[in-house]
């Protein structure tokens, strides 16, 4: 024990240098990568986050072996350094001169091993509160499973079973749905399950919520929730870094898309795709995020962008933003900050006894100093202490590399060509609509395109809201569609008359049939009207055979009450004779003929 809370500490030390170095690296190779598939930056950022782990590991066993040796192991490998100065010179000496100036302040102040074990009380209570929230979500995941209900309709248990043999799952995965979700989660990895939203099977089409099964299995196929494991152990170990957090952050990001290709591999309809995310964030409530569960349950903002990506739409790359070119210079800086001052905390890999630091700097101090002045040619050798930086120095380069591929397919609507107006939302803007970024994403899964708009705004009824160019394009609402109303003799004053036409099925034929019942020039309002309360041609007739001056309000209202030709027989016979239809409908409002039969 005494020498493993030194040992931990240590590491910790270096895990600073260490991850932020780590960190500048995946930095840079990130935005060399924005352009390559979403799986190769993916097993960028988990290839980041393993270094981590693995040089946290290597210097914990090298502090594990250095604090394990006895205490003459140090001495003699003090003796050795000051009999052999020139071989000490030549290697150490370089590095460790300009931080010899902080070396022999510090030696007067309070020693860096005193502050080890406040170091390791920190971490450990750290720790300690963030394995109590992973516990909490292994806990919530085991309530959401035992309280699930696995009666799944047959459809759609069939079409999850297909989607999982498409994948090349052979293992078995339950699928149950729960009332305590807001949106669909997987959990488990040796037994998985995938749990959905009540909202999913009730507010969703069936290829929409195939695609959404689509994507959860993708996690299974991928054992994304193992790695999961290991990137909230890391996230809980080393708690104390952003560079651990801004990776698995872009890790969480960049799994998402990589299941977002996958699935599209598998149900290949994009607008099915985007229209299935969307109506789910409109029914996703606020929930904990569970450390556990692969949710996916990113922000608006992160939804936003994927609903874009996946309709082809050219969005800035999350290595583009300037929050993470922020993050990236700020890992960089750190790095150059905790490295220049580091030689000291270097010097821990073997740690000399505190009564032999003393005698040691002044053994080797002049023996450092000495050197410095009189030989130019060590001068190059501290050079590498800014390569730390090097890794970010292609960024520039790589640029014009990138950017020639874009001019060869100018219909994409990249953003070299935004200016011209290339994009959807750079066309949709020229249209004449700078809306949201939630309006655009419902235009574009509609399908309305901006030449579509141009057209609408043609017809006589001006430059129409973004909401209406949506309903007229769900209802199918053309020019040439109103031209075809108008030609059929239906009077179209409005793209709201148009599109309540077309939700009610107000048809040529319909008009022919009411006019043949002996109802002429029936206005918008009132053929709307009859249609809503399910009024056809044929009980008009019934009605005005029986009543010959019923108007249409008299229809609507017979139709509200149920009043039909075996109800007004039904009257008659029961003595109810020459009854307006106003009497007829109190006659039906009291019920009498109901108690009567």
């Amino acid at each position: 024990m005494t020498h493993l809370l030194p040992a931990i500490a240590w590491t910790l030390i270096h895990f600073c240098w260490q991850a932020a170095a780590i960190a500048a690296v995946y930095g840079a190779a990130s935005l060399l990568l924005s352009r390559r598939s979403s799986q190769t930056r993916y097993a960028v950022a988990l290839a980041a986050l393993l270094a981590m782990l693995a040089s946290a590991a290597v210097t914990f066993g090298w502090q594990l072996r250095a604090n394990a040796a006895p205490a003459h192991s140090s001495i003699s490998h003090d003796a050795t350094m000051a009999a052999a100065p020139s071989r000490f010179q030549q290697t150490v000496a370089p590095t460790v001169a300009r931080a010899a100036l902080a070396i022999s302040a510090d030696a007067a102040s309070p020693s860096l091993p005193a502050l080890l074990p406040w170091i390791d009380g920190f971490w450990l209570m750290g720790v300690f509160v963030l394995s109590l929230r992973s516990l909490g979500g292994w806990w919530l995941i085991r309530r959401l499973r035992a309280s699930a209900n696995s009666a799944i309709p047959a459809a759609v248990s069939a079409s999850f079973q297909r989607i999982a043999s498409a994948l090349g799952l052979r293992r078995p995965i339950e699928l149950a749905v729960s009332g305590n979700v807001s949106g669909p989660i997987t959990v488990g990895f040796l037994r998985a399950t995938v749990l959905l939203p009540i909202c999913a099977l009730t507010s969703l089409s069936p290829d929409e919520l195939e695609v959404v099964l689509a994507h959860e299995l993708a996690h299974v196929r991928r054992a994304d929730f193992l790695w999961n494991l290991v990137q909230t152990f890391a996230e809980t170990v080393f708690f104390f870094h952003p560079a651990v957090w801004w990776i698995g952050s872009c890790l969480r990001n960049e799994r998402e898309l990589c299941c977002d290709d996958l699935a599209l591999k598998v149900c290949p309809n994009p607008v099915i795709y985007a229209r299935a995310l969307f109506h789910l964030e409109e029914q996703r409530s606020r929930q904990p995020r569970l450390a556990m569960a692969l949710d996916g349950n990113g922000s608006r903002s992160t939804l936003r962008l994927r609903i874009l990506r996946i309709l082809g739409e050219p969005v800035a790359h999350a290595g583009h933003s300037p929050s993470r070119a922020f993050s990236i210079s700020v890992a960089i800086a750190g790095l150059l900050i905790l490295v220049f001052p580091s030689s000291q905390v270097l010097a821990s890999l073997h740690p000399p006894k505190a009564n032999t630091l003393a005698a040691a700097t002044v053994v080797a101090f002049p023996r450092i100093v000495a050197p410095v002045p009189q030989e130019p040619t060590p001068a190059p050798t501290p050079a590498p202490d800014p390569v730390v930086a090097a890794p970010v120095a292609p960024e520039p380069t790589p640029a014009p590399q990138e950017q020639p591929p874009a001019p060869e397919k100018p219909a994409a609507g990249t953003r070299a060509s935004a200016g011209n107006g290339s994009t959807y939302i750079d066309r949709m803007k020229a249209a004449g609509y700078d809306v949201d970024l939630d309006k655009y994403i419902a235009l574009k899964i509609q399908g309305v395109t901006p030449e579509y708009a141009h057209q609408m705004s043609q017809i006589g009824f001006g430059k129409l809201s973004a909401d209406d160019l949506i309903a007229c394009k769900i209802q199918g609402v053309s020019p040439e569609a109103i031209a075809e109303m108008k030609k059929q003799g239906l009077e179209v004053s409005s793209v709201h008359d148009a599109i309540s036409f077309r939700i009610f099925s107000v048809t040529p034929e319909f008009i022919a049939g009411m006019k043949a019942a002996g109802f002429t020039n029936l206005s918008t309002k009132e053929l709307v009207g009859l249609r809503v309360q399910g009024v056809t041609p044929e009980y008009a007739r019934s009605i005005t055979q029986q009543y010959p001056g019923a108007t249409v309000e008299d229809i609507v209202k017979t139709k509200i009450f149920n009043i039909d030709a075996d109800f007004i027989a039904s009257a008659k016979a029961h003595g109810f004779n020459n009854l307006k239809l106003e009497k007829l409908v109190q006659l039906r409002i009291s019920g009498l003929l109901d108690d009567e039969k």
